[in-house]
């Protein structure tokens, strides 16, 4: 963790301190409720830091108009039922919305989604969406994805394994 990001934290922490104290002395509010209200109010405004960072890092792919084309161009003998169930089972494993899934192509490499969320030079935890979507496609498809993972592999590729 960069010494700045430190900084700003200890300043954060000291502002809340700070509001904290002045709920209680200017304002009367009681010394009990004065830690719940700074821990609901650190959790909305840290949520809706989150929600704008996620949304930024998405916007190219959501954006996009439905990707559906692209998908019968790839996999044009293939059921749409079998593209939206394999596409759901993507989305499922990112936390995306459901409405959301047509707005992948058959082009993307998974880790570019993977690092559009979770950038190289941030040190935020990851939600094991990969995890998560290796035992979906190994339950679902029988498909171990560390046996045919590479850092390139896209949507289309992956969807390849599932028709075999």
């Amino acid at each position: 963790m960069s010494s700045r990001r430190i900084i700003i934290g200890l300043l954060i922490g000291g502002c809340l301190l700070a509001v904290g104290l002045a709920a209680v002395w200017y304002f009367g509010f009681p010394e009990r409720l004065v830690p719940i209200a700074l821990f609901v109010v650190g959790g909305i405004v840290g949520g809706t830091f989150a929600h704008i960072h996620r949304s930024r890092s998405l916007r190219r792919y959501w954006e996009r108009a439905c990707m559906g084309i692209r998908w019968r161009r790839s996999f044009p003998d293939a059921p749409k039922a079998d593209i939206r169930e394999f596409l759901c089972l993507f989305v499922d494993a990112f936390a995306f919305s459901q409405k959301r899934r047509s707005r992948f192509s058959p082009d993307d490499r998974v880790m570019d989604i993977y690092r559009a969320l979770y950038p190289p030079d941030d040190s935020l935890a990851d939600s094991l969406e990969l995890e998560t979507l290796a035992l979906r496609l190994e339950k679902r498809y029988g498909i171990d994805l560390h046996a045919l993972w590479r850092d390139d592999v896209t949507l289309g590729q992956l969807y390849e394994h599932t028709r075999a």
